[in-house]
This record gives C-alpha cells, sequence and structure tokens, in this order.
C-alpha cells in the first residue's frame, strides 16, 4: 500500500483504474442543436457533482430555448452519468 501511494495510485485505482478525465467543457452550457417536434433549442451540459474531480459520477442537465427569444421554455430533470475507467500505467 506504501508503494501504491508513492507511485501517486491508489489501491482501487490500482486494481480498477483512474476515472477517465472530466471533459473540457464542464459546467458550460452547449448547443445540442433544434429538437424537431417542438423547435426549441436543446441545450445540455456536464457537472461535476460537489466539483469534486473524483467523483464516480457527472450530472448532465438538459434545458430547452426558444431560439428567438432565448427564453428557457423547459428543463429536464438531472441525469446521472457514470464516469468510466481507464487503466492506470503499471
Amino acid at each position: 500500500m506504501i508503494f501504491l501511494t508513492a507511485q501517486g495510485s491508489s489501491p482501487v485505482e490500482f486494481l480498477l483504474g483512474r476515472y477517465e478525465p472530466p471533459p473540457a467543457d464542464v459546467g458550460r452550457w452547449r448547443d445540442a442543436g433544434i429538437e424537431e417536434r417542438t423547435g426549441l433549442l436543446r441545450e445540455e451540459r456536464l457537472l461535476l457533482p460537489g466539483d469534486d474531480p473524483n467523483a464516480s459520477r457527472l450530472v448532465r442537465q438538459v434545458r430547452y430555448r426558444d431560439p428567438v427569444t432565448r427564453v428557457i421554455a423547459r428543463a429536464e430533470a438531472e441525469q446521472r452519468v457514470p464516469r468510466r475507467r481507464v487503466r492506470v500505467a503499471r
């Protein structure tokens, strides 16, 4: 365990792998296109819960806006997005 900690890895990370790095645009709204059914602009963003870079999940928020007035028409419930693990170089 001391060896793993000295290498910058925990035993869990060594066995299961580290979480993949969060996307570069975490916390920023991005356009996801126009919804054909309603004609509203769909925007989504990903958040790290508690700004914890080691969180096991991300939170996806989605909202719909009028493309002309930019008024928010509705929002979907938050969704949990599990993060994948990547192998630690041994």
